[in-house]
């Protein structure tokens, strides 16, 4: 955990990372196990030896991994760095920073199938594994998979967190770690104020991103990167064919991220988002800018999404 401090340090240790992994825990592997490879695409890689099971969607052994337990929630966000030695100085400045970083042992290297791991946790408690030598898959993806996603040095997708302290939250990711702001939001959804803030760590325009906003998880949601926007729209169709339940429906997201794309629910509770299309960015003198829309067009809520939007803000009102 990190020690309890409420100013972070002011020099990043580090601003170079890439969404590597993300590790989620389920209650419903079977469910799971469909969902992934049926909805979203995905090719299963085997059971690791901790009994979770991993996912690929590139050359890497696994992308998305599914540990069993009763959270239906994030279990842990792997984040990499370019080598062993990168990891070894983030190590030593992570402590000089007064943050607990454990480094983990050869199992969980190999559940992980990484070569390094460090293992933190954010002011909000949630899991954060920075990694080194992500292993590649011993065979290439069949033939039907093989261009679906896009993944490259900025990594596959992005990880969105729900905050209880957006201020707090973010100073850690921005002071302590090293992201970058590359866009802040706030506007209002129906009766529910909304605040967030999107997160570079390279020249994708967010692998990271924090709202404010009453939520009953800690993952708000979690998106990959089609190869195409025609991916994507076959990706909606499926959704439909197989009764999957929609929370926006096709859409862009405004410049300068620009994506289109479209989310729908979990067996978890949480969102996935399949879109394509996102302009990268230049880190080099950055400068945030601000939005009040979350949508240039399309991402129309759906019924089931007005109504959990609804529950949670009362769930939230009442402290539940």
């Amino acid at each position: 955990m990190l020690n309890s401090i409420e100013t972070f340090p002011e020099t990043p240790v580090h601003t170079s990372f890439r969404l590597a992994y993300l590790a989620l825990n389920v209650r419903s592997l079977d469910r799971w196990r469909a969902f992934a490879r049926d909805m979203l695409g995905l090719v299963p890689a085997g059971a690791n030896a901790d009994g979770s099971e991993g996912f690929r969607l590139d050359g890497a052994a696994q992308r998305l991994i599914l540990v069993p337990g009763r959270n239906d929630d994030l279990e842990a966000l792997g984040f990499e760095v370019a080598d062993a030695r990168a990891l070894d100085q983030l190590a030593q400045q992570l402590h000089a920073a007064g943050v607990r970083a454990v480094r983990v042992g050869a199992d969980a290297l190999a559940a992980r199938r990484v070569g390094g791991l460090l293992a933190l946790s954010d002011p909000e408690g949630n899991r954060i594994e920075l990694v080194s030598g992500v292993r590649a898959a011993p065979t290439p993806l069949p033939a039907e998979h093989a261009e679906r996603f896009r993944s490259d040095d900025t990594g596959f997708g992005h990880a969105v967190l729900v905050a209880r302290d957006l201020p707090r939250l973010e100073r850690f990711y921005v002071d302590t770690l090293g992201f970058r702001v590359s866009e802040r939001l706030a506007t209002k959804v129906g009766p529910i104020h909304v605040r967030g803030v999107f997160l570079h760590c390279n020249r994708r325009h967010h692998s990271l991103a924090l709202m404010a906003l009453p939520h009953g998880k800690r993952l708000h949601h979690f998106m990959l990167e089609a190869a195409s926007v025609t991916d994507v729209v076959r990706a909606h169709d499926r959704a439909r064919r197989l009764g999957v339940p929609l929370s926006l429906e096709l859409g862009q997201h405004p410049a300068p991220d620009g994506t289109v794309s479209f989310y729908g629910r979990t067996p978890s509770g949480f969102d996935f988002e399949l879109g394509a299309g996102g302009a990268h960015i230049e880190p080099a003198g950055w400068q945030p800018s601000e939005q009040s829309v979350t949508s240039s067009w399309g991402h129309r809520p759906t019924l089931g999404l007005q109504l959990r939007a609804v529950r949670d803000l009362v769930a939230s009102r009442v402290g539940l």
